[in-house]
Order: structure tokens, then C-alpha cells, then sequence
């Protein structure tokens, strides 16, 4: 049997691709993006620009910073910000820029981080700042590429002759020819399989799938195999991932309590049926956002929803007020990045500096999303289920009455203490609004109350017998009561499930209101000014504003060539590693221009007339002769002088796989992975693929998180793809990747066994070379420090356990437990005691139902009864 760490090696290195060095990361640019560009222009660009170049220096682009003014010296060194004379300018160290007043040195830190970053800068080097000064939308504006009517422009069949399989190959043959670069051979049948697998389901192909594959003969096997991983329930899996990652997806609340949200993955089961389905991705776009005023009644559409439920909430905030503010900034926000492929924050304390996206089409936009109301109360059942939960509830109900009657004259003295010490946190306009009968509340008062009871009811689960009741014989019989309710247990209904869902607080909408220093003003909703200048007309229902469904509608409409070209650029961008928009969030200024303008448009056509259909982008996409190049076409001085990255696809793009991807192919090779689809999050220790992996914001699964899985806080359109220490301890070191290598050691029996497994091909004479002598050098090292390794095995009675003492290890008995001897070893540092009642868990082998054994080690809280 093959030794395990070479086979944890086998296992890290098979998905790590070569990826290309980018010179910025999606994070660096997110940073300047968000603060050193504002900073640029609000401080630097009055006197430092194209129009203005005092001291004959310009600050608008990272070109002119590079090549500085009329003394001759950069403004700026990359990665050395105390060499640059803009750090010592803004420290006023030398020159005192900007004259009018140094800068907070918060301002002059963020500077400093972003030269020590390498001075990264969205668009290239030459790429310019534009400001946008003006609250009107001038012809100029109106020229931005990214609202042009989507065009179907003539085919240049002249390139790429010989070459071309599909319009796709000449637009990119075009380009080839025009910077003088070839395109890369095919890549043959093994390497075309394998990028399939992992792009369309994120898994490894076996290798069954590999042989059928290369030894199909027929003329139609790519395109056959290509169906084949689309109809997989796979493929939703798979793509399903991006789409969770764009809108933030999370199973927990964020911020401090973190709570976990036990329903939200009906969310993510919905995103991976619809796209299984190939649900029109107009259809799949209006349920998101407005699924409840589309079909109320329907389940499914209602579960779709729970995309405006995913931003960060805190229980303990008693700014119920402010927080409400934050989410709709955040429903604002992410909807603009995630349909528009805008990235409209600038624009919600002033016109945008760079886009024409004027203050008030920020609040527009807001304006649809003020009535929603997170909703806790809606049940997902069919009329039948709720009838017979009905029926069932009142029998229970009925039979427990008078016990639930003396149960609560018993507990709620305490209840209510808890209760009320929590409402007097709150503001006092907050108090009244929670004491206030709901029929009676406005509508911004029954958002803001109701956030206020999601505390209340926290408040009310703080109640404890031993703690709150104050005698012996009022817990005695509190305990007694709780006995003889618990008799009834049978005629208790199962709980329904509860809707993780969004709709509107009513009919009515609370007031919008942009802030003008005078009283402010009311905005009404509508869309960017510089594409639907006019109001929309929106119809209320008895039950909701019908605001969304307009916004929705909008969106979704064929001729808004924003929403078409953003889904089409990032599909393109998950199949090759790089948008034809490079930031595929960020269509505005603030990104990157197209390179292929023409092929985006085609593509965009053709999307729209196949009907919106997913399945048909992939289909047109993967058979392209451009798709199905090799990568293994290394750069020569021509590839590396005149496209270095790679933008005009010489080459497929190598990338690393991305988390899920290296996890997923961690338990397939080792036979463990688990392909059931749906339901409720698993453990990460465990073997169910990584999307249905739980997602806790602020204690992320570590493997996942150490190979950049986004934590789900913002919108991603990108991860990043880094290279650290702990992503080779967590592989190399990690219990879950040494269980793994370990389950894969007992599958294979030979050096070709492993890579057959691992690679799905055979090892080269020198792989196999390195392998033996790797393999004979640890058995040398292993037998010869066998005898270090072994020490006599020490029985101990449970009780406090002493490192080198008779009490080192504690071995638990056969008779204690059926089936084997096991021994538990630990040697446990602790930071910190819980001081309430919670307790730590160390290690377990328990699945926390009580009905079944298990076991758990645990660090008890100061409280703790135990």
C-alpha cells in the first residue's frame, strides 16, 4: 500500500493549475476602488489632471503617477510608499499637498497601504479619472459604452479561417491577427474531459468517464458528452456556487452573535434546481426580486425571495433605526452589482464621481426596496398541510390548556422582566413602537418593530427555571408541569417549516427621503436617470406596493442592455477565468472596458433570442474551437511582450481550482463523496460536496476559507486566488485532508493506481521515478524511528487528565460502550472561559441527537450545571 503522506501530496498537487499573475487582485482593486480613488479625486484631481496639471503632474492615471511632474521623480513607488513623494507631500514632510489642509491620517494611511499594495489600478496603467461634476447628463455621458443598444453585429468570417468552429472563434481570430498572435492547438481528449468535468459539475472525472470519452469515436462525442454533464444534477451544484457567491449567500447572520439561519438553505436549493431546470434566467431574475407580489401563493417562487434576506443582521444593535438604513443599503447595492454590473455606492452621498449616475437615481432605486419586511410568520405548506397542522395544534392546544395556563402564570413575571430590561435599550420612539398595537403601526413602524422583536424574542428565550424563579417549590413545580405537558408530545403537530422569505410591509411604502442639509426631499422609484429618464407608473395590490415587480420587470426587459451583457460577461468569465469586462461587477468607469465588445454583443444576442436559456450560452461557449485549446501552450517572447495575461485568449487560460473544486476532488478520488442533493447544511468535517457545506460568516469552514472561499459579506464576482502557508498546512497537516488521503491510500495498490485515480493518466517515467524514491526514502525513515514512536498504553480512571502521569491517557472501556477500545489524546491551551453557561466543543463523535450514542469532549462554561 502506497505510504499517506505521499499521497496527500498527490492529493494537493493534482488541482493546483498554474495561475496566471495577475497584476491586481479583485480585492486590491475593490480597496482602491472604495477609497483611494474617492480620495484622488475629492483631494488631488482640482490642480492634478488632464485639464490642470499644476507642476506639470497628473494624478489621474497610474501612467502620469509613474512618470511624475516637472521635477522629474515619480510621484509614486510601488510597494515603497515611504520612497514616494505623494506619502511625503501628504505628510507635509516636503511639499504640503493639498494646500487647503492636511489630510486625516486615516486618508494619508490609506495611501500608504495602497503603494504598499503595489498601487494597484483598475483598466491598466494609461486608464484614466474621469470626474463627473455635473447633476445633468450631458451627450458626452450619454456616449458610455455599457448602455449602447445591444447590437448583432456582422460575423468576420475572413478571420480564422480553417479554424473557426463556431461565430465565437472569428470574433477572438480577429483579434489574434491584429496583435500578430496565433492561437493554441487543440487540446487533446484527455485534457478536454477533465476541463469539462470540473467546469460544468466541479468535479474530477473517474476513470471510466476519461476512457469512454477518449475512445469515443464518434463525430459528435464532445458535443454529446457536453449534454451529458448539463442534464447531471451536477451542473447546478456547480454553477450554483458563483451564483451564491454573487449575492452573498450565507447561513448565518454576521456581525457579533453570528446566529445561525436555519431555514436559508431552501435558498440554495432553490438556486440549483432553477439552474438544473434552465430556468430562464429572466424568470429567475423577477422571482429574486420580487417572487412574493409574482406568485404569492407559490412556495418555490416565495423561497426566492430570501435573496433580499441575505444581509448582515445583529441581534444585539439597539440602533434598530440604523441598521434598517444599512440593509437597504446593502439591497441597493448588491442589486446594482449583481443585474447592472454597476457598482452604485459613490452615488448614495453625491453624484458619482466618474459614472452619470446622479444622487437621486441611487435613492430611485432605494425607493423599491423601503417597503420590505422580513418576515418570520409565513409557513412553507400546501393548504392541505396547513389545514391538518391546524387541526392538529387546536387538539394539542385544547389538552394542554389549563397546564399551559399554570405554566405561564409561573414564568411570566420573569418573561416579562427579561422582556422589558431589553425594550429600555431601545430609543424611546423604538419603545413605543413595539407597545403599540400592530394594527395601529405606520408602515416604517412595523419594519422597525419588527427587527425590534426578533430581540424581544431573544429576550424571551433568556428565561431559566434554576435562575429566574425564586424559590425551591416554584421550581420544583415548574419542573413538574414541564413533565406532565411533555405527556402530550404525541398530539403536537411537527412544526412547519418556516419561510426564510421577504415581501412588503403592506400597500403602502414609508418615506424615501434624500438628505438636502434643508428638510430633505421625497424620491420617488425609478431607474438611472441616463437610460429611463421617466417614472415608472406602479399599481399597488391589497397586500403589497407592487414596487419590486415593476423593478423587476424592468430589469428583466429584453431591451435593457445592462442586465443581458452582465449575466452573458459572467458566464463567459466562470467558463475562461476572465470576463470579456474584466470586472464583471463594475461596468462603469470605475472598470475595465471590453475586449472583445463585438463577441459580447453576438453573445447577448443570441442569448435573448434562445430565450434566456443558460444552457444554450454553455453549449455555444464550450464548442468553440477558442474553448477547446490547450493550455498547456507555454508563453514565447511574442505572447509574453504583446499579451503577457493572456486577454486575447492565445491559450485556455490554466487557473487554480477554486475551494470547492480542490475539496470535492479531495473526497472523489477517495471514494467518500457523499452526492446527495439538498436539504440542510452538512458539517464540514464531513463528506457532503462543499455548496452544501455549512457557511457561517464569521467561523467559515477552514479548509474552505484557506483556499479563498469569500465569506459571504459582499457581493463577489471574483475570488481571489492566493498562495499561503495555511492553505499546505491545511492540506498537508489537516485532520480532514489526512483522513482523506488516508481512505485514498486503501484504494490504491500501486504507483499507477494513484495517478490513474488522482490525474485520471498514467505517471511519466520521471514522475514515477520521483515517486519510488520518495516512497523507499520514508519507509527507510519510518522503520528506522519505529521504536521512538511506541509507548506502553496507560489505563486511567475518567478524572483529571496529567501530560507524562499514570493519568496521560484515558481510555474509555468495552464495557462502557459496544465496540472497540479507543483512545482520546489532547493536549488542550485554552484563551478563555465562556462565563455564561455555554460550552466549547474540543472533539466529538456525536451527531447531537440524543436518541443516538455518541460521544463529545467539551470545556464547560462558568455557569454550566455540569
Amino acid at each position: 500500500m502506497i505510504g499517506r503522506c505521499f499521497l496527500v501530496a498527490v492529493v494537493v498537487a493534482f488541482p493546483t493549475l498554474t495561475a496566471a499573475a495577475d497584476s491586481a487582485n479583485t480585492e486590491q482593486l475593490r480597496f482602491f476602488e472604495s477609497h483611494v480613488r474617492p480620495l484622488l479625486a475629492q483631494h488631488c484631481l482640482e490642480c492634478h489632471r488632464a485639464e490642470s496639471q499644476k507642476g506639470m503632474l497628473r494624478l489621474d492615471s497610474r501612467a502620469a503617477m509613474l512618470k511624475g511632474g516637472e521635477s522629474g521623480e515619480a510621484a509614486i513607488f510601488p510597494g515603497k510608499p515611504d520612497e514616494s513623494t505623494l506619502i511625503s507631500a501628504v505628510r507635509y514632510e516636503s511639499l504640503e499637498m493639498p494646500p487647503e489642509g492636511k489630510l486625516p491620517e486615516k486618508d494619508i494611511a490609506v495611501l500608504v497601504k495602497w503603494i504598499e499594495l503595489g498601487a494597484p489600478w483598475p483598466g491598466g496603467d494609461d486608464s484614466v479619472i474621469v470626474r463627473h461634476d455635473s447633476d445633468h447628463i450631458t451627450d458626452e455621458d450619454r456616449q458610455w459604452w455599457a448602455i449602447q443598444p445591444v447590437r448583432n453585429p456582422d460575423i468576420p468570417t475572413e478571420s480564422g479561417a480553417g479554424w473557426a468552429r463556431k461565430p465565437i472563434d472569428h470574433f477572438i481570430a480577429r483579434k489574434l491577427d491584429e496583435a500578430g498572435l496565433e492561437p493554441a492547438p487543440p487540446a487533446d481528449r484527455r485534457e478536454l474531459v477533465r476541463r469539462a468535468y470540473f467546469d460544468l459539475h466541479g468535479l474530477p472525472p473517474t476513470q471510466e468517464q476519461i476512457a469512454a470519452f477518449v475512445n469515443d469515436d464518434r463525430t459528435d462525442a464532445w458535443p454529446l458528452l457536453i449534454e451529458q454533464l448539463l442534464d447531471s444534477p451536477r451542473y447546478g451544484e456547480r454553477w450554483g456556487q458563483h451564483w451564491l457567491d454573487l449575492v452573498r449567500y450565507a447561513e448565518s447572520d454576521g456581525y457579533n452573535q453570528d446566529a445561525y439561519r436555519s431555514t436559508v438553505w431552501r435558498y440554495r436549493d432553490y438556486v440549483i434546481k432553477s439552474l438544473n431546470d434552465d430556468k430562464p434566467y429572466d424568470q429567475f431574475v423577477r422571482e429574486q426580486l420580487a417572487g412574493d407580489e409574482i406568485a404569492p401563493d407559490d412556495s418555490d417562487t416565495l423561497i426566492a425571495t430570501a435573496y433580499l434576506r441575505h444581509p448582515v443582521y445583529e441581534y444585539n444593535l439597539r440602533d434598530v433605526r440604523g441598521q434598517w438604513d444599512v440593509i437597504l443599503t446593502d439591497m441597493t447595492d448588491t442589486t446594482g452589482e449583481v443585474f447592472l454590473g454597476l457598482s452604485m455606492g459613490c452615488a448614495r452621498c453625491h453624484n458619482h464621481k466618474f459614472d452619470p449616475i446622479l444622487q437621486r437615481d441611487y435613492y430611485r432605486l432605494r425607493a423599491f426596496f423601503t417597503p420590505v419586511h422580513w418576515r418570520e410568520d409565513l409557513k412553507l405548506a400546501t393548504p392541505a398541510e396547513k389545514n391538518a397542522f391546524d387541526e392538529q395544534q387546536a387538539n394539542w392546544e385544547t389538552a394542554t390548556a389549563e397546564l399551559r395556563a399554570r405554566l405561564d402564570a409561573l414564568t411570566a413575571p420573569a418573561i416579562a422582566k427579561h422582556v422589558e430590561t431589553w425594550r429600555r435599550s431601545f430609543p424611546e420612539d423604538l419603545q413605543a413602537m413595539t407597545l403599540k398595537p400592530a394594527d395601529e403601526r405606520e408602515v416604517l413602524e412595523k419594519q422597525l418593530a419588527g427587527l425590534c422583536e426578533r430581540q424581544l424574542n431573544f429576550a424571551r428565550g433568556q428565561f431559566n427555571a434554576t435562575n429566574d424563579l425564586t424559590t425551591d417549590e416554584a421550581r420544583a413545580e415548574y419542573t413538574a408541569l414541564q413533565a406532565e405537558l411533555a405527556k402530550f408530545d404525541h398530539l403536537k403537530p411537527k412544526p412547519l417549516m418556516a419561510a426564510f422569505v421577504a415581501t412588503d410591509a403592506g400597500p403602502q411604502a414609508p418615506p424615501n427621503t434624500l438628505d438636502t442639509g434643508d428638510g430633505g426631499i421625497e424620491i420617488a422609484p425609478g431607474f438611472p436617470t441616463i437610460i429611463a429618464p421617466e417614472l415608472p407608473k406602479i399599481a399597488p395590490t391589497e397586500t403589497s406596493t407592487g414596487r419590486r415587480k415593476v423593478l423587476a420587470d424592468w430589469i428583466t426587459r429584453p431591451d435593457n442592455q445592462l442586465t443581458t451583457r452582465v449575466i452573458v460577461n459572467r458566464v463567459w468569465q466562470y467558463h475562461f477565468g476572465r470576463g470579456i469586462v474584466a470586472s464583471a461587477n463594475e461596468f462603469g468607469a470605475l472598470g475595465d472596458q471590453p475586449t472583445h465588445p463585438d463577441l459580447l454583443d453576438h453573445l447577448t444576442t443570441k442569448f435573448l433570442n434562445g430565450g434566456w436559456r443558460l444552457k444554450a450560452l454553455h453549449r455555444e461557449i464550450m464548442l468553440s474551437a477558442t474553448y477547446c485549446q490547450t493550455a498547456r501552450r507555454e508563453p514565447d517572447a511574442t505572447t509574453a511582450k504583446v499579451d503577457p495575461a493572456n486577454n486575447f485568449l492565445w491559450r485556455f487560460h490554466p487557473r487554480r481550482l477554486d475551494a470547492e473544486q480542490v475539496r470535492d476532488a479531495m473526497l472523489a478520488v477517495s471514494g467518500e463523496l457523499d452526492l446527495t442533493v439538498g436539504g440542510p447544511a452538512a458539517d464540514g468535517n464531513g463528506v457532503r460536496r462543499s455548496i452544501y457545506v455549512r457557511k457561517i460568516r464569521n467561523r467559515p469552514d477552514e479548509l474552505l476559507f484557506a483556499l479563498d472561499m469569500p465569506a459571504g459579506f459582499a457581493s463577489t464576482s471574483e475570488r481571489q486566488s492566493t498562495t499561503t502557508p495555511t492553505q499546505a498546512l491545511q492540506l498537508l497537516n489537516g485532520d480532514w485532508g489526512l483522513a482523506r488521503a488516508r481512505k485514498l491510500a486503501s484504494r490504491v495498490q500501486t504507483i499507477d493506481d494513484a495517478w490513474l485515480t488522482v490525474l485520471g493518466r498514467a505517471p511519466r517515467d520521471w514522475e514515477r521515478e520521483t515517486a519510488e524514491a520518495f516512497l523507499k526514502n520514508r519507509i527507510r525513515t519510518t522503520e528506522s524511528q519505529r521504536d521512538d514512536f511506541e509507548s506502553e498504553k496507560k489505563e486511567a480512571p475518567p478524572g483529571l487528565i496529567r501530560i507524562n502521569s499514570e493519568r496521560e491517557r484515558l481510555v474509555v472501556q468495552t464495557s462502557e460502550r459496544e465496540g472497540d477500545d479507543f483512545t482520546v489524546e489532547a493536549v488542550v491551551k485554552l484563551d478563555s472561559i465562556d462565563v455564561n453557561a455555554e460550552t466549547r466543543t474540543l472533539v466529538t463523535r456525536w451527531n447531537g441527537d440524543k436518541k443516538s450514542p455518541g460521544w463529545s469532549i467539551d470545556v464547560t462554561g462558568v455557569k454550566s450545571r455540569y
